[in-house]
């Protein structure tokens, strides 16, 4: 049965092959959306990886039976809103490299805050409102956006500076 082959040939797959299958995906789309393909598929892992393959397997089915509502939200966040994010963010590191590239550092924490703060729109507009069932969101709360810029900007000079120091000085 080739349905069955095909399921068992999926979970027997290891996580090396997983991440070599994932990569190979990512590599054979346009330059210009790898790194989008590459956000989202790193926010699924943040997700994987901090606990999920534990709870989820858990928790979703007690949450099917007990609250349906939040079984339909987090199945929602986890599997379309959380990795659209990442998309977002990737998507628009792509966008700024051309500019940012020759800039060295400055260039690196240009590119990485608007990655973050690509995330950061989509987890304060679209994630928190459906994890804390919010009725209004206003795009006009300063708030909002003075944490998306503020942290975007922390989170892209903590990435750039990581990314400086794993790959060495650009002048090699």
């Amino acid at each position: 049965m080739p349905i069955v082959s095909a399921v068992r040939a999926h979970f027997e797959r290891s996580f090396g092959d997983t991440l070599m299958w994932m990569f190979g995906f990512v590599e054979n789309r346009p330059k210009f959306l790898r790194p989008a393909f590459y956000g989202a598929f790193f926010i699924w892992a943040l997700i994987l990886f901090r606990g999920a393959l534990i709870v989820l397997p858990i928790a979703l089915p007690i949450l099917f039976f007990t609250d349906r509502q939040l079984f339909w939200q987090l199945i929602l966040v986890f599997l379309v809103l959380a990795p659209a994010g990442g998309f977002t963010g990737g998507l628009l590191y792509s966008l700024v490299s051309p500019i940012a590239n020759p800039l060295g550092v400055v260039g690196a924490v240009v590119k990485f805050t608007f990655a973050a703060w690509g995330y950061l729109i989509v987890l304060v507009y679209a994630i928190m409102p459906v994890i804390d069932r919010k009725e209004n969101v206003s795009f006009t709360n300063s708030g909002d956006w003075i944490f998306i810029g503020g942290f975007g900007l922390l989170m892209g000079i903590v990435l750039a500076v990581a990314s400086h120091e794993l790959n060495g000085p650009s002048d090699r």
